[in-house]
Parts: C-alpha cells; sequence; structure tokens
C-alpha cells in the first residue's frame, strides 16, 4: 500500500490513467491546480509527476502542459503498472496478455528447470507441490502456494535474468491466480484435481531430467489457465449490460 502523500498520489493517478478513467492524449490539471484539488503541497504534485513520468505514463510541455501518453509509451514491466492494470474492474484483456507472455518464458524456463535441478531445488519443488496439494480446497491459500511453486520452478532454472522478468509480473499474476482458482471452484472437484494433476506432471518431468516432456507440460497448464480466463471473459461480457 501506498505510504507516503506523493505514493498515494501516484497510486490515484496512476491507477486513473492505466485503468481508463484518463485517456491518452488528455490534459493533466497544473501542478497548482491539483496541489489545490487534492489538499497537497506542490512539491508532493511534483514528485508524483515525476514518478508517472518515469513510468512513461506523462509527458509535458511548455507549450502543451501534461497530456497522458499512448498505451505503447507506457513502461509496461513496471510492477505498479502491472499492478495497477490487474487490478481494473475490466482487467481480462490484461490477464489474457499475461498468460501469452507467461507461455513466451515459463516453458522455457521449466526446460533450464529439468536440466540444471540440483538435489535442493529438486526437494523444494516436492515441497511447494505438497502445500499445493494441500490447499486445492482453498482459494487464498491456493493462490500463496500456486506462487511458490512457480518460483520454485524458476528457481531451479538458474537463469537469474529469466526469474526477475517473470518475478515482475507477480501482482498481475496474484490477480489471474484469484480469477482461474474461482473458475476452478465453480467447475467442481475433477477441475481442481485436473489442475494438480497438471502441477504434478510438470514437477516429475523436472525431477525426471525430462527437458522437452517438462516443457510442453508447462505449455499445456498454461493453454489450460488462457481457457479458464477465455471462460471468464465470456462470462463477463454475458453479464455486462447492454
Amino acid at each position: 500500500m501506498p505510504k507516503n502523500l506523493s505514493e498515494q498520489l501516484l497510486h490515484e493517478l496512476g491507477s486513473s490513467i492505466v485503468q481508463g478513467e484518463r485517456k491518452p492524449g488528455e490534459l493533466l490539471p497544473k501542478v497548482e491546480t491539483l496541489s489545490e484539488m487534492k489538499g497537497v503541497s506542490r512539491t508532493v504534485v511534483r514528485e508524483t509527476m515525476k514518478g508517472l513520468s518515469a513510468r512513461r505514463l506523462i509527458e509535458s510541455s511548455t507549450r502543451t502542459g501534461t497530456v497522458v501518453r499512448d498505451r505503447e509509451a507506457w513502461l509496461w514491466w513496471d510492477p505498479d503498472i502491472i499492478s495497477w492494470a490487474a487490478a481494473a474492474e475490466e482487467n481480462q484483456s490484461f490477464l489474457m496478455q499475461l498468460t501469452e507472455v507467461r507461455l513466451a518464458m515459463e516453458p522455457a524456463a521449466v526446460k533450464l528447470a529439468a536440466k540444471n535441478a540440483d538435489e535442493e531445488d529438486i526437494a523444494t519443488i516436492r515441497h511447494r507441490f505438497d502445500l499445493l496439494e494441500q490447499s486445492v480446497d482453498n482459494e487464498d491459500d491456493w493462490v500463496e502456494a500456486d506462487a511458490a511453486f512457480h518460483e520454485a520452478i524458476l528457481h531451479a532454472s538458474h537463469n537469474e535474468l529469466m526469474q526477475s522478468l517473470i518475478q515482475t509480473l507477480q501482482e498481475g499474476l496474484y490477480q489471474s491466480r484469484h480469477t482461474t482458482m474461482r473458475m476452478l471452484q465453480r467447475a467442481g472437484d475433477n477441475s481442481r484435481k485436473m489442475a494438480l494433476d497438471l502441477h504434478r506432471d510438470v514437477m516429475t518431468a523436472v525431477i525426471e531430467g525430462k527437458e522437452d516432456e517438462a516443457m510442453a507440460r508447462m505449455e499445456t497448464l498454461l493453454h489450460t489457465v488462457s481457457h479458464l480466463l477465455k471462460e471468464y471473459e465470456a462470462e463477463v461480457k454475458k453479464e455486462a449490460p447492454n
């Protein structure tokens, strides 16, 4: 959670931009105006503007003032932007894009894990899977255990750059995992068992050092996630008022 005034204002303005309340090309109020509107000092507003600019959400000029930049310009790998996008009421498209990124990266990571995992890595993966198995009936516990399981796989890849890139997505993955678990719970016990079995298949392939199989198993798992998110998107569209 934001701690000081500038962080609070950054969260408020940043989320309003990323979640579409403020559109690309929209002019933001001047520093003096924002200071009066929000009841904070001009220094706080300037610090906030620096934060938004650093994330490439806004650009300023003496001629046009401060405007919201096009979405393509945003620093999408920034954890705050990912968090704001994932927290949006209509986040379905973002969660799908997030899964597409996972499909591009995690199969490669698990292939490296099958190649590079040492005994300590394997013990950790086994333990994390046990926690996942114990949490299958509880959404919050499952989300935590699932994140820990995938983190153990990433660590076993021994590729620090890949670990760092995927860790950047954690705030978005938190929302994605909650959504997919809710869909699994609606579908019943067999669907939750299927999800657990898919994770078991990934673990087994890594432990046995079967690189191509580990990659294929992770792809199957993530395609299942993608399917669940598409079902979620369809439900949201169906429930939306005409």
